[in-house]
């Protein structure tokens, strides 16, 4: 039997990390023992990474190659970690978050279900 994956896709600016865990708790019931999958960035990929090897689960990071593709290392790794398929794409955006809509794109294009978080604003 292939095990689940959870691809995350988030903002380098991210900074909510409870919120990340919450909703990472709730798709955990879904899909208990999935794999979770990232681009490796600072921000939304780590804090869920982090989260998920916490609770015992196993993470497949993905950094990307800026030394070897240049600009082209983000777009790059994004369309591998689609390629390597999903269950569900979490996306945790930003109004800066071009990568991450760029792998949200990408995921939907390859049916992947896309679940888009942005954070909640204060008061």
């Amino acid at each position: 039997m292939t095990r689940s994956r959870i691809l995350v896709t988030g903002s380098r600016d991210w900074m909510d990390q409870p919120f990340i865990e919450y909703i990472l708790a709730t798709w955990r019931r879904h899909y208990p023992d999935a794999v979770l999958v990232h681009g490796d960035c600072r921000g939304a990929d780590r804090m869920a990474g982090e989260i998920w090897s916490h609770w015992g689960l196993p993470v497949e990071a993905h950094p990307a190659d800026w030394g070897t593709h240049g600009h082209a290392a983000g777009p790059r790794r994004n369309q591998r970690m689609v390629t390597l398929g999903a269950d569900i794409c979490l996306a945790f955006l930003t109004p800066s978050s071009r990568g991450t809509r760029h792998c949200a794109q990408l995921a939907e294009a390859a049916g992947i279900p896309v679940y888009r978080y942005v954070p909640e604003e204060s008061p």
